[in-house]
């Protein structure tokens, strides 16, 4: 007979994962972050400035340094990139999520869960 504690999540029956509990923790601990990036569709130029949007991380004097330095980093992957990586959603979302996450781990120590939005204009 199995025994232990089970988890019950308030909003549906039944029992929560070990891989959602993992995702809760990682997202409680390091925050999430969305760059929304607007890149033009024909020549891959970005459009404008990246927005960014946080959750989960605790405002002081180092973190929020660190968050106005995000969309010149977004921007610096994206002038980085090959015009045939610009012009790809898909290959633009990966560079900016990695480039992201490299960036936070240098500078912080953090590990938030990066999901890049990019807009074909």
């Amino acid at each position: 007979m199995p025994a232990g504690r089970i988890l019950i999540d308030g909003t549906r029956s039944g029992e929560v994962g070990d891989e959602v509990l993992r995702d809760r923790r990682h997202l409680a601990g390091d925050g999430l972050v969305v760059p929304v990036v607007a890149i033009n569709r024909q020549s891959g130029v970005l459009e404008e400035t990246p927005d960014v949007i946080t959750r989960g991380f605790v405002l002081d004097a180092r973190t929020e340094a660190l968050l106005k330095e995000i969309p010149a980093s977004s921007g610096a992957a994206i002038d980085g990139a090959s015009v045939e990586e610009r012009t790809d959603p898909g290959l633009m979302k990966e560079k900016i999520r990695v480039d992201l996450q490299r960036f936070f781990r240098k500078r912080s120590g953090l590990r938030p869960f990066v999901l890049p939005v990019v807009m074909e204009i």
